[in-house]
């Protein structure tokens, strides 16, 4: 169900594009994600060049700040993305880094350009497959080839913008383990990690699509056949509900099952990806996060029991996804139950597999991050 943005938001994009050509570019980079600071603006902020000119645009300033804080992000300027000098921060930006592009998504005026750092590769079917207007981006990196050539053809893209160096995010899955090791500190137990895609969004772009109430009725969070599978095993279930989703979740047992919420890692001082880095079995369905989990060679499970309706609603990437996910993929309560156990007991099986996706979908040495800010450093130095 594809959804058109109102008429305010159109005219308002078109009269900051046309500023967009007349203002002046100031050396530096303005970087922005929807929601604010997702994984891939971590990693880049994290290991920004000494020197180089950076801002960021926050939709909620206050959470931002304390999640900077949080990750030891320190020395970075932040400014409301939605106020007057957010704006202006934006239309006096040489390069605006972003997930999602803002005001339109259009080619901006002069020399400035446009980083996509758009936040999965695969998965469900996205922009002009799904009926939305295309997407201008100058520079976008991705893993594979076989990634190029559909993100291409989801924004409309010249092929030629598009680069195999990886994703930034993706460093965060072997990031520092002293990090990631706070996990394990405060609860030594095996980890699960289950990471559902949004089936209604209620930020963002509004949409819904497949069953809203597949997950809840098939497998609630404190099922008593789930919870003794985790008690056995030692396992502590983290559950990620995606960021544009509804964060209401059902009851939670400690320390059998948690929420993975950004504040909650936050009080650990990770991310979520560097919590999945840890996860002894990943648990999704049609989100692009198993495309970058297949980079750990651990265990994944698609649980997808309204498979059927979500190709009808919104279709899906890469079909048929049985034969795609690297990793076996079930419908029903007894099936992802069964599958958790055999990945728990069993972690190798499927190793063939995975590192037969990872092959595929994976196919750049560069350093994701370095390849982005030497990106961002030659366009600074060669504005005209």
């Amino acid at each position: 169900m594809a959804t058109t943005r109102p008429l305010a938001r159109r005219i308002l994009d078109r009269v900051v594009g046309i500023l967009d050509s007349l203002v002046p570019a100031r050396s530096y980079a303005a970087i922005h994600s929807s929601p604010d600071l997702d994984d891939s603006i971590v990693a880049l902020l994290a290991s920004r060049p000494a020197g180089l000119d950076v801002v960021v645009l926050a939709e909620d300033p206050a959470t931002a700040a304390a999640r900077m804080a949080a990750l030891g992000l320190e020395g970075v300027r932040l400014v409301p993305r939605r106020s007057p000098r957010g704006t202006w921060a934006y239309l006096r930006s040489q390069v605006l880094v972003s997930t999602h592009g803002m005001f339109g998504c259009r080619p901006r005026g002069g020399t400035k350009e446009v980083v996509g750092l758009w936040h999965g590769e695969f998965g469900k079917l996205i922009g002009t497959f799904a009926g939305e207007a295309p997407r201008h981006f100058d520079w976008v990196p991705v893993s594979s080839p076989l990634s190029r050539s559909l993100r291409s053809a989801e924004f409309a893209l010249d092929p030629q913008r598009v680069h195999v160096v990886g994703s930034p995010r993706q460093r965060l899955l072997s990031a520092d383990a002293r990090r990631r090791a706070l996990v394990r500190e405060e609860q030594p137990r095996r980890i699960v990690v289950w990471a559902p895609t949004y089936r209604t969004s209620v930020s963002g772009m509004i949409r819904s699509d497949g069953d809203p109430g597949a997950l809840e009725h098939t497998l609630p969070l404190d099922d008593p056949d789930l919870l003794d599978l985790l008690e056995r095993h030692g396992a502590t279930l983290w559950y990620r509900a995606h960021p544009t989703a509804s964060q209401t979740t059902g009851r939670l047992v400690a320390p059998l099952v948690r929420t993975a919420t950004n504040a909650d890692l936050e009080g650990l001082g990770i991310t979520f990806y560097e919590l999945l880095a840890e996860a002894d079995c990943f648990i999704t369905d049609y989100s692009s996060l198993w495309v970058d989990f297949v980079l750990c060679d651990r265990p994944l499970v698609a649980f997808c029991p309204d498979l059927d309706r979500y190709r009808h609603d919104r279709g899906l990437a890469l079909e048929p996804h049985e034969e795609w996910f690297p990793g076996p993929v079930t419908t029903s309560r007894a099936g992802v139950l069964a599958e958790l156990e055999g990945a728990l007991e069993h972690p190798s099986s499927g190793a063939e597999r995975r590192a037969s996706s990872r092959a595929l979908l994976h196919t750049s040495t560069s350093d994701p991050v370095a390849a982005t800010w030497q990106h961002v450093r030659a366009s600074l130095a060669g504005r005209g």
